[in-house]
């Protein structure tokens, strides 16, 4: 069964839910959640799998071992991708980070997945949220980074898919108690891979404002 990047764990209390807690997995067999033993480079470390599993899938590429170094490096991307939730579920500027334009599938393939949950309570079982082997991948990313969105968000209707459903459900955004909370250290990583992709973007928009004016005639 393969296992999700990320989990949550709650508890039930009174009338709502308590919110749930995100927290990052680490990496397992992308085909039985076993131990992470082989990885592909070549596929961005996007394939990982346990040898058993390995033999089985036949993979095109050459596969390396899976080293404490590679574990870390998916740990900074998980939370680099998590750091992004605003831009994954409701940003929409035509200039932004590069990062951000990629990221945004997730919410576009969440209005077309096939096999997506319909609504929220469909990935709640006794008070606990949890993503199924059928479940899409796309679709866990775009529902997590919801979860962290409506965490924080006092709009009283919101467009965001699912925010104000989950709003509903759980007892979202109690003080001190955020669903995702990263360490200090992960924190300051993330923010400087965000200033350096916010540096291209400005300028790209200096570019573009230099072209405007060189186009503009005399």
């Amino acid at each position: 069964m393969r296992r999700s990047a990320f989990a949550f764990t709650e508890q039930t209390t009174g009338v709502k839910l308590a919110p749930p807690s995100i927290r990052i997995e680490p990496s397992r067999c992308g085909e039985c959640g076993g131990s992470a033993e082989l990885v592909c480079k070549q596929c961005k470390m996007d394939i990982i799998l346990c040898k058993k599993c390995a033999r089985r899938a036949k993979h095109s590429h050459p596969l390396k071992a899976f080293r404490p170094r590679d574990e870390t490096l998916l740990n900074l991307r998980k939370h680099l991708t998590l750091s992004y939730s605003e831009h994954i579920v409701s940003c929409t500027r035509d200039l932004c980070m590069e990062s951000c334009h990629e990221s945004r599938y997730a919410r576009t393939h969440f209005d077309y997945c096939q096999i997506r949950p319909l609504c929220i309570r469909d990935i709640v079982d006794n008070g606990n949220v949890k993503f199924v082997e059928s479940n899409c991948q796309s679709c866990e990313l775009f529902i997590t980074c919801v979860f962290i969105h409506a965490d924080k968000c006092r709009v009283e209707q919101c467009e965001v898919q699912w925010c104000d459903d989950i709003r509903k459900l759980f007892e979202m955004g109690q003080e001190g108690k955020p669903v995702f909370e990263m360490t200090d250290d992960m924190n300051r990583k993330c923010q400087e891979v965000h200033y350096m992709e916010m540096k291209k973007v400005e300028k790209r928009r200096h570019n573009l404002m230099l072209e405007e004016i060189a186009s503009i005639e005399i």
